[in-house]
């Protein structure tokens, strides 16, 4: 076993998760609020000592994960898992929320096609010309 595995990793980690799920289930329909509890729950991952690929994978991707330990449906939890490429490190490499979200992109309607029949009176018309 190797001197940086700590026998209390699994303590430290679900003390992690439990407290984070708490903080997911105050906050599920926000989410700008739902990053800063990623943030968080990043840093404070990080000071544990759990690298990031971890993190996310306890996140969202483990069972049980902590949005799931949260009551986050599937869909729900894929949805903040969608919003984490919004968060950035700052310089002294602390895991920042955005402040606001970003806009929306515009919907985009399908065209419609237009069918353009011609008659044949029409075509007389312009074959007459």
């Amino acid at each position: 076993m190797s001197d940086d595995f700590h026998p209390d990793w699994r303590e430290r980690l679900d003390r992690l998760r439990r407290g984070v799920a708490d903080k997911f289930r105050g906050c599920p329909n926000d989410p700008l609020q739902q990053l800063r509890v990623c943030a968080c729950y990043f840093n404070e991952g990080y000071q544990e000592g759990f690298d990031h690929g971890a993190l996310i994978d306890f996140l969202g991707v483990s069972t049980p994960s902590v949005l799931s330990m949260a009551g986050y449906s599937d869909s729900a939890a894929l949805r903040v898992m969608e919003l984490l490429p919004l968060l950035a490190n700052d310089a002294e490499g602390t895991c920042r929320a955005p402040t606001q979200l970003p806009p929306s992109p515009p919907e985009v309607v399908p065209p419609v096609q237009t069918e353009i029949s011609f008659s044949e009176s029409h075509e007389k018309e312009n074959n007459h010309a």
